[in-house]
């Protein structure tokens, strides 16, 4: 006897995933999604205490885990949100294009992790990484509105600012890839026995209504007083 698609035990998974969860999202109008305390960057400069007049920027974020965030959302529901700061140095010119000057880049990946009731903050700089615990919401979010000084100061005398960005972002490359595959009927690992088939589904639907809901990125840009290095 011949079935059709709506038989077949991925395409039942699938269909009770998406009906389970669109139901968990369905009562959170739209509107609501964007009525939270947005996430806000800031730049400002440290003191002029050098002989030059040279000023190291200072970043710092805040709002990322608000009580309604959709980033919080996203890592309750096992996804990692990772953070990419850069800091970029301008030279000024009145009449002229601005000049690039140097630049600085660093990222933070935070993820939750469940068995723990935990969160782990990994921060990456070049070839270092330092990994900190926070046993609380509250203690991870102080730690993600640290402000950073960067050592990022011009040498040369001029007319500078600094402008900073951060990009937070939850899905990857590759997680786009496997929801595709997972879209299109193919559970991967699931289906050669390694992982079980409800687990591919019920992560892969997961992912695409949070995708929906607005969660795969977020970009800010902020930029600095103007200074003078003598």
């Amino acid at each position: 006897m011949r079935h059709g698609p709506s038989s077949q035990p991925g395409a039942l998974l699938r269909r009770g995933w998406f009906v389970a969860l669109t139901a968990l999202f369905a009562g959170v109008p739209a509107s609501g999604l964007r009525a939270q305390t947005p996430v806000r960057l800031h730049v400002t400069l440290t003191p002029d205490s050098s002989l030059a007049g040279a000023r190291s920027p200072v970043v710092r974020s805040e709002n990322l885990l608000g009580a309604e965030s959709r980033w919080l959302t996203a890592l309750r529901s096992g996804l990692p949100v990772r953070l990419h700061y850069r800091v970029e140095a301008w030279r000024s010119r009145d009449g002229w294009f601005d000049n690039f000057a140097r630049q600085i880049e660093w990222d933070l990946v935070v993820r939750h992790e469940p068995l723990l009731d935990q969160y782990t903050l990994l921060t990456l700089v070049g070839r270092r990484r330092q990994e900190r615990r926070y046993a609380t919401l509250d203690a991870l979010g102080a730690a993600l509105a640290f402000a950073y000084q960067v050592n990022v100061r011009p040498e040369e005398a001029g007319g500078y600012y600094y402008a900073a960005s951060l990009q937070v972002s939850t899905l990857s490359d590759s997680d786009l890839d496997d929801l595709k595959r997972f879209l299109a009927g193919d559970l991967g690992e699931a289906a050669e026995g390694s992982e079980g088939i409800g687990d591919a589904v019920g992560r892969g639907a997961t992912r695409f209504l949070l995708r929906l809901a607005g969660l795969p990125s977020l970009r800010l840009e902020a930029r600095s007083p103007r200074f003078v290095v003598r």
